[in-house]
């Protein structure tokens, strides 16, 4: 499956990204219950519980994906990062919006859904910003030498340097010439 902008959203790396998310949006839901409700939970007594909570799981997920929250190359900038989250979470939210004035059975209410915003907020900003952090330890790279100078070789360079994939570090070139050694490709 492929994004808005080409680019392959299908990999073990979004994966894990996709459930840190559904699982953060999950814990601030919870959390905004709690601190809404001065931890009494009302909410869990109610009917459709699990329908409730999932649909504004499904709902903010697919607006991540949508916004392209979900592409690599967008936790470089925790300014865009942050500005494609509030984006994302207001697409949601009217989505939401509408929802709830069609089946309002399947509302939260009562201020739950605004204290769970503010917090999905700030816990998905704060993950993605933990996981570009950690993606940059060089610990966690993969190393690559590639061999060949040629024209293939300046492609995969550019592609792992300005698309995102913070996993890997160059450590150089090896070409079939000794006078090549040390010139920059």
């Amino acid at each position: 499956m492929t994004g808005i902008n080409g680019h392959r959203y299908r990999t073990p790396v979004n994966m894990l990204i996709a459930t840190v998310d559904g699982l953060l949006i999950l814990l601030s839901i919870f959390l905004g219950v709690y601190l809404r409700f001065w931890g009494r939970f009302y909410l869990l007594e109610g009917e459709y519980l699990i329908w409730k909570i999932l649909l504004v799981v499904l709902v903010i997920e697919l607006a991540f994906y949508y916004f392209d929250l979900y592409d690599p190359r967008i936790y470089r900038e925790s300014k865009t990062t942050g500005i494609l989250i509030l984006e994302s979470l207001g697409g949601s939210s009217i989505l939401l919006a509408v929802v709830y004035y069609l089946v309002p059975s399947l509302t939260i209410g009562r201020g739950i859904f605004a204290i769970s915003v503010v917090l999905i907020f700030l816990f998905t900003f704060a993950w993605r910003q933990l996981f570009h952090w950690v993606s940059k330890a060089r610990t966690f790279k993969e190393r690559i030498l590639i061999i060949g100078t040629g024209e293939l070789a300046r492609k995969i360079n550019k592609e792992l340097l300005e698309n995102g994939h913070d996993g890997f570090e160059i450590v150089g070139f090896i070409d079939e010439s000794r006078e090549r050694i040390g010139q920059r490709i």
